[in-house]
């Protein structure tokens, strides 16, 4: 059991059954639930930063200690680079408020299209995947609760932003011939040309960056009342 929980031999990402779907969305729900309500806890405001630094910790000495290639053990997957940068990053940096949106909006995104690593279940990729876009998630809502300033980044920062990281990504993705970003094996559109995988994902991830960014602005001007006007968005949003 162990064995194949660290092993290096790849064959199929794992089924989802449709009842630990459900499970996995539960979960996302008790998440959000209780990173709005207990952003102010320094007790599970350290809790998720340690799970988070655990997680990373545990998967790259398994990258590093198995010779994984490039190709996939790079930090430069979208949620990746977000987890490192909400953890690591001094609290009032531009780029920590940019990963923040990036972390919540694309933890959501993985979860709910989760992509597992070519791995039989149990396996330590499969794992970290799951718990660290939990932690992604409450740790990236913590931060944009308790310090996000409207101020910080403009709208067209945060689409140029994005469209600079994947850029940049493209490139990587050129060298190791990874998948990161999802812009060389992009879902639905595997076989599309470079330039249009490119220009989709990046404004569909500027969209829902700008959708967060528009979120939080609306909870940074009604506080203390913050979780109603969370509340509330997502009630409009649903009409």
């Amino acid at each position: 059991m162990f064995h194949q929980f660290i092993t290096r031999t790849q064959t199929v990402p794992p089924p989802i059954s449709l009842f630990w779907y459900g499970v996995m969305m539960l979960v996302l729900m008790l998440c959000i639930y209780g990173a709005l309500a207990y952003h102010k806890n320094p007790k599970f405001v350290y809790l998720f930063k340690g799970i988070q630094i655990l997680q990373l910790l545990a998967l790259y000495s398994w990258y590093v200690g198995f010779g994984i290639p490039f190709s996939n053990s790079l930090p430069f997957y979208h949620c990746r680079l977000a987890m490192f940068a909400v953890v690591f990053l001094p609290d009032k940096w531009k780029s920590k408020q940019y990963f923040a949106l990036l972390g919540a909006s694309g933890a959501v995104f993985a979860l709910v299209y989760p992509v597992f690593d070519p791995y039989d279940f149990p396996h330590i990729t499969s794992f970290s995947f799951l718990i660290g876009h939990y932690a992604l998630l409450v740790n990236s809502l913590v931060y944009l609760m308790n310090h996000y300033d409207k101020s910080l980044l403009k709208k067209y920062m945060i689409v140029v932003y994005t469209f600079i990281l994947n850029l940049f990504l493209v490139g990587v993705n050129q060298v190791t011939g990874g998948n990161y970003g999802l812009l060389n094996k992009t879902p639905f559109i595997p076989d599309a040309p470079l330039w249009l995988k490119y220009l989709l994902v990046s404004v569909i991830l500027s969209l829902a960056l700008v959708l967060f960014d528009i979120l939080f602005k609306t909870v940074e001007k009604e506080k203390p009342g913050e979780i109603s006007a969370l509340a509330n968005f997502f009630h409009r949003m649903s009409n």
